[in-house]
Parts: C-alpha cells; structure tokens; sequence
C-alpha cells in the first residue's frame, strides 16, 4: 500500500464521526437518486408493457341504447376500421348476508370469455363465469373480501338470486376499489339476462382502427356515431386510449416528476456537504500539507491525496445506498402496479438507475471535491506553516471591516467573535445558508403544491352544489323522478340536467376531443347546484338562444373564442350551430 492510501485510511479512520457524516451526506443523494429514478423506470415501462399485453382497443365506446351482432357486422365497413368486440356492463346492488346492507357493484359481461379480442381479461384463479355462476374481480376481491365459493345476492327486478362465485380475473381498466371504486363482478351472456339484458343485445364497444392514430381513431368514432344516429341509437360516452401508453400514465407522470426534482435536490444538497467537509479538513491540515510540500510532495500529490478520500467516501456510500435504492424503488413500483390491478412480484431493478448512482457516487463528489483540493493544494508552504488555515485574510475587505464593526458595536464579546468567525470562511458560509435556502425551498415548494392541490379540489367541489350524482340508461320524466326525490328520507333539494354526447365542428372541421369526448349539459335556468369558474365571457342568462360556454381547454386546444359559431353533431338529435358567449 502507498503512502497516500496509508494517510487516507489514517484520516478515514481518525475522524470517524466526519466520514460517517460526510458518507450518509453522499447516501442520501444516491439514494434518492436510485430510489426515484429506478421506480419511475420501472413503474412506467411496466404499466406500458401491461397495457400492450392486452391488445387494448382505441375506442371504448359506451351506447345509450344495446345493438345486435348484426349491427355490429355492419359498422365494420367503416373505412379504417380494424374489428369490433361486442360487451356489456350494468349497475347493480348486491350484499353478502341477508341482513347487510346493499352495496353498489359492476357487471361486465363479454360474448366469449375463451376467444377475447380486445381488452384481455385474465382468470387468475378458478374458471371464467357461465349460467348461474359469477367471477370476481380480484381487486374487489382483496378489498371486500369476496372470494371462490362465496355466494352473493343480487337485487333483481323480481326477487334477490344467490349466485356463486367460481372465479377471480384480472380487469385492465377498473377504478381501484381502494380509493372508492365498486366491487365489479362478470358474468356471460345468459346470466346477465336476470338483469334485463337480453343474450346477443350489447351497449359497450371495443374497437381499433388500422394503422393507428389518434385523428384516425376520433375519425373512425364519428363515423359509428353518425351510422348508430341513423338508426336512432345513441352514444353515451367515448373513450379514447393509445394502445402503447397505460391509460394509468396522466396519474403518475406528474408525481414522478416532482419526485425526480427532489432526488436531484436531494443531491445537490449531498454535494454541498461533501465541499463543506473536504474544506473543513483541508482547512484543519493547512499545516500538514506545507509539510508535505517542504519534504517534496508536488501539488498533484496533494490533489490525489484528498480526492483518493473523496473517492473512498462515494464509494461507501454507494455500498449502502445501492441494495437500498434498489429494494425501495422495487417496492414503491410494486405498490403503484398493485393500485393499477397489474401483477409485479419478482424482484427487478432499473440498470439506468443503477448507472445514474454509480455516477452521483463516484463521479459528482469527486468534481464537487475539486474546487477545496485545488485551494487547498495551491498554498505555498510559506502559506501554509504561517497560515492558520483557509480565511488567514479574514479582515482586509470592507465587508469584514462592516462585520468587525457591527459586533463591537452591538454584541458581546462572544457574540462578536462568534459572528466574525462565521465570515472569516465565506465559501463555508455561502453553500451552508445554500444548503439551508435549498432545504426550506424545497420544503415550501411541496407544501406549497399540496395546499394548491386542495385548495383547487376544494373550490372546484364548492362550485358543485350537490353531493349524489344519479345517471340513468334512458332519458326520464323530470316531475316523476323530482317527484320520486321528494319521497326520499335525507333529500333537501333535487333538479334535473340533461347529458347528451356530442362532435363539434367548426367551419367544417371536426375539433380535437380531449379525454373522454365532448359532452353538452343542460342546466335548469337559475340553477345553484354548480357555480361555473369564468375566465373570459360570461355565463348562461335567460332568454338565451343556442348559448354555450366551453371548458378553457377546448377553447385553447381548438383556438376557440367568444362570439364563434360552433356546430355540436349530437348524434341522433342531429346538428345544430351555437355561439360561444362563456370560457
């Protein structure tokens, strides 16, 4: 071993407390960095792999009224139009025990279990759902503690029935039933026939256009809303996806990126400390590096001398955060996967991430260690024997001489060395307050984020005067169903509004749908059950005539504004032109 290994394993181990400190610092840093970046690489190209897996649809389009096959057969001579699979799904009430209360539950229902198109289901325990048998989705299983061999009661029309569960699947797209999603149950065509759907009739759609993308897809929609209004059946609502990305991705991209702000906070800040230890020691043995010098040590030796320390410091604390990042990462990823109903239980890593901590640990302290080492190495040994250490010049600007001042002026004895002691080494002071700035931003930058969060939630729930929503399969009578409100223990107030699916065109031109479509509502004249948030505009008065205000993103993403004349295809309602009074 050489001499220089000799001094750094002698000033590793007799400053033990420092370089503990000075390898948790750079730990930190590289574990934040291993930790974030290894789930988001996992979490992403896992949830993408998933969603391609099961040969998702483009289109999930849900009716207002069911069709036949035969219906089905002839939407497929659109232009464009790769394949059709035909499925079902109604809301129903069910409980366990006779003397429970109802909870709300989803039926699905696919024509053929075995031969799946689109949306793949996968059985993960028993068998697929036929007759008087029922499956489980295994969320709703984990989460209402449904399993194989329970029975569950359903509320029919006539009676309660008892059916038997024989199954668990895995559903691709269903609302995690952890955060308020309904227990989803599926059945085949003959079972669902006890909740009025008759085999062979289906009121949901999966559809993938050929070659894919997105203009195509809504092009494609169009065209089946136009034939299905012909026939006078309409669309309730239409979802668009992309079949390479997880529909999951808009929920966690956002918090992946704060996340990889703070892992690089997180390791600027570690770099920070690692300056601040090497100046310490550096500053500790300004001496032994003029002895050095005097006995024929050359500036590159000094320079090795401490970097090989800085060295040894990443190194250990790769040692630790390493396994750490990995398992962490690991299982933040399988939480995340788990809440999206996707399968992850062998152990993986990211190499990316792997390979951004073996740079944040070896490569990033050692370019931080170079501005101490090379002030430390450039000193004379003239300098360094007379010297008491880096800041020897304390005194000679006018900012010390203000400093000086200003502590024998106001402050005790010492307090005044105190505070000229805290000037005489500017740097330390500089990237200690950094350190201190950095921290408390961050700090309030996720305070901050969060309270916004709430408080926009929060103001948007104000704006909404209700707290039930009922949706129904078929336009009703309003006085009969205000009516049937009235009767009902607990309700204070009841209106009515009117949904209706729509494209809307401008000169001609059909305009980008974002999310789940276009949607017009029609709200009761003086209504206090929503209280619009205007930004340009100004909202719905009485007496107006085909007036319409539109969200902000439609009026951005489409150059819409106030005073344009818009036509809305409301599908079997045919079109009608509208002019924008409201944003």
């Amino acid at each position: 071993m050489s001499v220089i290994w000799y001094k750094v394993w002698y000033d590793l181990w007799r400053n033990k407390v420092r370089t503990i400190l000075a390898v948790l610092s750079i730990a930190v840093g590289v574990f934040a960095i291993g930790s974030v970046f290894g789930m988001v690489d996992q979490l992403i190209s896992t949830m993408d792999a998933a969603h391609q897996s099961t040969f998702p649809s483009h289109i999930n389009m849900f009716l207002q009224d069911r069709i036949d096959r035969d219906t089905a057969i002839r939407l497929k001579s659109i232009d464009g139009l790769e394949d059709i699979e035909l499925l079902n799904s109604v809301s129903v009430r069910y409980k366990l025990h006779p003397e429970d209360e109802w909870q709300a539950a989803i039926i699905g229902m696919r024509d053929d279990y075995e031969d799946q198109i689109y949306d793949t289901y996968q059985l993960k325990e028993g068998e697929w759902p036929e007759n008087n048998h029922i499956a489980i989705e295994r969320l709703s299983s984990e989460q209402f503690g449904i399993d194989i061999g329970d029975e569950v009661i359903f509320e029919t029309d006539g009676s309660d029935r008892v059916l038997k569960v024989t199954g668990k699947v895995r559903h691709p797209f269903v609302e995690p039933p952890q955060f308020g999603g309904d227990a989803v149950f599926l059945m085949d065509g003959r079972g669902l026939e006890r909740f009025n759907i008759p085999e062979g009739e289906f009121g949901n759609l999966r559809v993938r256009v050929t070659p894919y993308s997105d203009a195509l897809a809504k092009e494609v929609a169009s065209e089946i809303k136009n034939r299905l209004a012909k026939e006078n059946i309409g669309v309730a609502i239409t979802f668009f996806q992309d079949p390479n990305e997880h529909w999951g991705r808009v929920f966690v991209e956002g918090f992946n990126f704060v996340l990889q702000i703070l892992a690089i906070v997180s390791l600027f800040m570690s770099v920070i400390l690692v300056i601040n230890t090497l100046t310490a020691l550096i500053t500790q043995q300004t001496n032994q590096i003029g002895i050095i010098k005097a006995i024929g040590g050359t500036r590159e030796v000094i320079i090795k001398l401490y970097l090989s320390g800085v060295l040894v410091y990443g190194a250990l604390a790769l040692f630790i955060s390493l396994p750490l990042g990995a398992l962490v990462a690991f299982g933040m990823s399988q939480f995340f996967l788990n809440v999206f109903n996707i399968d992850y239980e062998n152990f993986q890593f990211s190499s990316r991430a792997l390979f951004f901590q073996a740079i944040a640990a070896l490569a990033v302290p050692l370019l931080a260690g170079l501005w101490p080492v090379l002030s430390g190495a450039a000193i004379t040994v003239r300098e360094a024997i007379a010297s008491y250490g880096l800041g020897g010049d304390f005194g000679h600007s006018k900012l010390d001489q203000w400093v000086e001042r200003l502590g024998q002026r106001l402050l005790s004895s010492p307090y005044a060395i105190a505070l000229g002691n805290m000037f005489r080494r500017k740097g330390r002071l500089t990237l200690t307050l950094l350190v201190l700035v950095t921290a408390g931003a961050m700090f309030m930058l996720v305070m901050s984020l969060s309270a916004s969060m709430v408080y926009t939630l929060d103001n948007d729930i104000a704006r909404r005067g209700f707290q039930i929503r009922i949706g129904f399969e078929e336009n009703q009578r309003i006085d009969r169903v205000l009516r049937l409100a009235d009767t009902v223990e607990g309700v204070d107030y009841a209106e009515m509004w009117f949904t209706q699916p729509a494209s809307i065109l401008k000169e001609g031109q059909r305009l980008r749908e974002t999310g789940v479509g276009a949607e017009l509502y029609g709200i009761p004249t003086g209504s206090n059950m929503y209280e619009p948030l205007i930004v340009e505009g100004r909202w719905l008065q009485p007496g107006d005539n085909r007036a319409i205000v539109v969200s902000q993103d439609l009026a951005d993403d489409n150059g819409i504004q106030l005073g344009d004349l818009i036509t809305l295809d409301l599908g079997e309602l045919g079109d009608s032109e509208w002019q924008v009074v409201g944003i």
